[in-house]
């Protein structure tokens, strides 16, 4: 009887200890650490350090099946992700905005337009055509299909001929438009979704891998080793000037002018957006107390 006293104290005192002596961890891209939309702005915004708990994702937008799979408690899923509508998937609510609007944007390097003289403004206009049709919606959609097991080359160049788009023009003279994505599939699928635009327009387009984020798709454009790639346009400009975006200021012309820089161009925003969220399973929410990120001061250590 003393024994079984003992157990139950211990049981007792288990269930009853405070979150922040739980191990809680965060699965996120692995940039998370120099991220203003992950680690950056935890620390800089909430005042938290994510460190000791950070689990880095092999697949950038794999953050909900880390849930499933129990590699973390909570995790960063994309705004644009299908499953993020699950029942049993809640988004902790950002009540100091530290997450800002992030609408896809096709960044062309300046050097590789000027090339194509006059016919730039018409590789401008099928980007542009082509980021009117997609909407949130949309692009939930496109990654639905790439999760149903469709390949991101036959999703993108569906949804152009879905929306119109795909008439073929007579071929072009001129570079091959090198088309670069990032390491994660909607990022595949919106570079192949870029390239049918164009090649339905008669133009010669190559889609390949960046092997990497933000960081490595602006030095492959420095250097010339792609035309172009799909931008997401709040995270990008945090990234390029290291501040927050401004709500009150434009953020097409502040981008525009950042991205000048680097040698990039941007063209129109598309009206479907993919910013980060940061969410947990339904059971683990009502066992530590979750509903905002604020209450993320329970589960990780104030940053230093």
């Amino acid at each position: 009887m003393r024994w079984s006293g003992v157990l139950l104290a211990v049981w007792i005192w288990l269930s009853t200890a405070p979150a922040q002596a739980q191990t809680v961890r965060l699965s996120a891209p692995a940039d998370c650490l120099t991220n203003t939309g992950c680690g950056v702005g935890l620390k800089s915004v909430y005042g938290l350090d994510v460190r000791p708990a950070f689990v880095p994702l092999t697949v950038a937008d794999a953050g909900i099946s880390a849930l499933d799979d129990g590699v973390a408690e909570v995790a960063v899923a994309f705004s644009s992700n299908p499953q993020v509508s699950r029942p049993d998937i809640v988004t902790l609510r950002d009540d100091r905005e530290m997450i800002y609007p992030d609408r896809v944007v096709p960044v062309a390097r300046r050097q590789f337009l000027r090339r194509y003289g006059k016919a730039a403004a018409d590789i401008r206009r099928r980007l542009n055509s082509a980021s009117a049709a997609l909407t949130t919606l949309a692009l939930r959609g496109l990654n639905q299909a790439v999760i149903d097991g469709r390949l991101p080359e036959a999703v993108g160049g569906e949804f152009i001929d879905a929306n119109g788009l795909g008439e073929i023009g007579k071929k072009r003279h001129g570079p091959r438009i090198v088309i670069g994505f990032q390491d994660f599939t909607e990022n595949e699928t919106l570079a192949y979704m870029y390239a049918a635009a164009l090649e339905s327009a008669g133009f010669r387009v190559k889609v390949k891998p960046i092997h990497g984020f933000r960081p490595e798709s602006v030095k492959a454009m420095r250097r010339g080793r792609i035309s172009m790639w799909p931008g997401y346009a709040g995270s990008l400009l945090a990234y390029l000037t290291g501040k927050w975006p401004d709500k009150r200021a434009p953020l097409a012309k502040r981008l525009a002018r950042a991205a000048k820089k680097f040698g990039g161009r941007t063209a129109k925003f598309a009206r479907g957006e993919d910013r980060n969220l940061i969410v947990t399973k339904t059971d683990t929410a009502a066992r530590l107390g979750l509903k905002t990120l604020s209450d993320a001061a329970k589960l990780w250590p104030p940053a230093p």
